[in-house]
């Protein structure tokens, strides 16, 4: 039996073998074979009884990512690469650097394109072109008659398992997004809303294992400043929002405060603020009143959660965990590797 790593082949190492060998007729499945389960398996054992070398094509990441979402897919390419290889009715496994399967199959030209029998009668885009690329090459598309295993049904099911509850509150600029001083003053302020890429990152890994909530809560003195108003504010989060939503990240609850300490402006010259957003006590963290008003909205409470963690980049962020008597973790000019490593410190 051929050894794991040899079946990976370089595309055009294996496109030269298919074409140089005329004993051996070639079958190719094509697919991202994202979280192997039985179904891929006993598709690629039926694939195999229909030729005599069977290729296995893998989607690369990226393309995966693009057509079925940020948290796409589960297992990165060279992990699904090795995980086909070792099976011993696969012969040869490439990743494909291709949108679709039908630049591979144009490339490898092999004998016969093997798809399982929810494809038979299929009449989408996608398949039409498929069978026209392989009778275009000389060859046949061929049908196994294996019961379909749907990799997003297991992924659904699997996400119904119970999990840990697990509240997430997160700070905003310089957490959620990068920092940038009083965002939304400036004429240009849409061009500084960029996402924060380890802490994106270290949410798709909470999102793997937890069952999450998420609220944002964050200090909004431009407002008291009168650097801008709070619709400017919503519009902000309503565009992080939407940045998120394109990552499979949820918000489940906005929160901020638009005050300025009493103390604090007599410091700094009450004249430069307006009067309004001038509390004795106001609602800007530390103090817990924004995450309280969340948790009220969202219907529920602290003690409906196993977990608590506070993400921030600020002495008010960590003052606030200690108020909330949870979990703290300052990410600025943090990797992803750091922050998951002292969240898994916690456990």
């Amino acid at each position: 039996m051929k050894k794991t790593n040899n079946k990976i082949m370089k595309i055009d190492s294996l496109r030269n073998i298919v074409s140089k060998n005329k004993k051996n007729t070639f079958g190719l499945c094509h697919g991202g074979f994202d979280l192997l389960h039985p179904g891929h398996v006993k598709h690629f054992e039926s694939a195999s009884k229909l030729c005599d070398k069977l290729i296995v094509s893998i989607t690369c990441d990226k393309f995966v990512k693009e057509r079925k979402g940020a948290n796409r897919p589960i297992f990165p390419e060279n992990e699904r690469a090795y995980m086909i290889a070792s099976i011993e009715f696969v012969d040869f496994v490439v990743i494909s650097p291709y949108k679709t399967g039908i630049e591979i199959i144009e490339y490898i030209r092999p004998d016969y394109y093997i798809k399982g029998p929810d494809y038979k009668n299929k009449n989408t885009k996608g398949i039409i072109q498929e069978r026209e690329a392989i009778k275009k090459i000389g060859g046949e598309i061929l049908y196994t008659n294996d019961e379909k295993f749907s990799t997003s049904g297991l992924i659904d099911k699997i996400k119904k398992i119970e999990r840990e509850s697990f509240l997430l509150i997160l700070d905003r600029d310089g957490t959620i997004i990068e920092e940038k001083d009083f965002l939304g003053k400036n004429n240009s302020w849409k061009d500084n809303i960029i996402l924060n890429r380890p802490v994106i990152d270290f949410i798709h890994f909470l999102l793997q294992h937890y069952n999450l909530t998420i609220i944002v809560v964050s200090n909004q003195s431009g407002v008291a400043w009168q650097y801008f108003n709070e619709e400017r504010i919503i519009e902000i989060n309503n565009i992080i929002e939407k940045e998120l939503e394109k990552e499979g990240i949820k918000i489940d609850d906005w929160q901020f405060s638009p005050q300025v300490d009493e103390k604090y402006a007599k410091i700094k010259g009450f004249e430069k603020f307006d009067s309004k957003y001038v509390k004795n006590k106001s609602t800007r963290k530390p103090n817990t009143i924004m995450i309280e008003t969340a948790l009220n909205e969202l219907k529920s409470n602290r003690f409906q959660f196993e977990r608590i963690l506070i993400l921030g980049d600020s002495l008010d962020d960590k003052l606030l965990a200690e108020n909330f008597k949870c979990d703290f973790i300052n990410v600025k000019n943090k990797k992803y590797s750091e922050i998951k490593k002292e969240f898994t410190d916690f456990l």
